[in-house]
């Protein structure tokens, strides 16, 4: 669940029931915010369900927890399966289910329950909400259709991280190897930067990359500011791909790379841990 994962961590699924030529209206979803971390004793907040398109959707509400591999990819985990920090046992939500109407909106309230017995640390699961419903007749309570009786009926997913921090967290994070290679082909070669990281802590850690060039002469020229990267709790290392954007006529293959991984603005934006390589 970041920014990107919205990290960022959000995740749109979108299932195709059925194939026509025939167009019907179409429900859709908007969530906002799309991250959620409730900590220092915050035990409420809200978030709204919006039905941006032009048909009336039913969508159901649910907490599910995912599971995060070393290069970043986070997959739902299979249903009545929990992970180790799961929040799913401390949230309340409601409602669970909604019906809206187009350029409807609804909240979703969420409740932190009593976490007394709980160790201090970090406690993560996603909130996701479905459409289980595309088009409905609300005089029926069934989906509309235009005669042909088939239509295109695509039904969302999305999913946003919710995270519940209690007492003192912390983590560590260790920048402890980076590399500059050349993706793509030969024709067209593709700078990018390989970046491995070590991680420990009681909590997860949402942070952005940036690279920049020095070169011989000490001008410096930013390569990539890459946001949203999210480690979670649990998971002792990381790699991730960045892409660079290097200006017409710049050697980088000569002078110094430094590789930064920083808090986010709302945090600092602080170098928690760098590294230089001569490229």
């Amino acid at each position: 669940m970041s920014k990107r994962f919205a990290l960022s961590f959000s995740l749109a699924i979108i299932l195709l029931l059925c194939s026509s030529p025939a167009m019907a209206r179409n429900a859709e979803l908007l969530l906002s915010p799309t991250r959620i971390v409730l900590e220092n004793g915050a035990k409420y907040m809200t978030v709204t369900v919006r039905n941006n398109g032009d048909g009336v959707g039913r969508y159901k509400i649910e907490l599910v927890d995912a599971v995060m591999n070393e290069n970043g990819g986070i997959k739902l985990r299979e249903e009545g399966s929990k992970d180790e920090f799961s929040a799913k046992d401390v949230i309340s939500l409601s409602p669970r289910n909604m019906t809206l109407k187009p350029d409807e909106n609804q909240v979703v309230r969420i409740l932190v329950k009593n976490t007394s017995e709980l160790p201090d640390g970090e406690y993560r699961s996603h909130l996701q909400v479905r459409m289980t419903e595309n088009d409905l007749d609300l005089k029926t309570g069934k989906p509309s259709t235009d005669g042909t009786g088939v239509v295109v009926r695509p039904k969302m997913t999305t999913v946003i991280p919710l995270i519940v921090r209690k007492g003192t967290t912390e983590f560590k994070i260790t920048l402890d190897d980076a590399k500059l290679v050349m993706a793509g082909g030969e024709g067209q070669p593709s700078p990018e930067i390989k970046a491995s990281f070590s991680f420990s802590g009681n909590r997860s850690v949402l942070g952005d990359i940036k690279v920049t060039h020095v070169a011989p002469d000490g001008k410096e020229t930013q390569l990539a500011f890459y946001r949203g990267i999210a480690i979670y709790r649990g998971l002792t290392k990381r790699t991730q791909t960045v892409p660079l954007k290097v200006p017409q006529g710049a050697n980088i293959h000569s002078g110094k790379i430094d590789i930064a991984f920083m808090s986010q603005e709302d945090e600092g934006s602080k170098v928690l841990s760098s590294k230089t390589i001569n490229p």
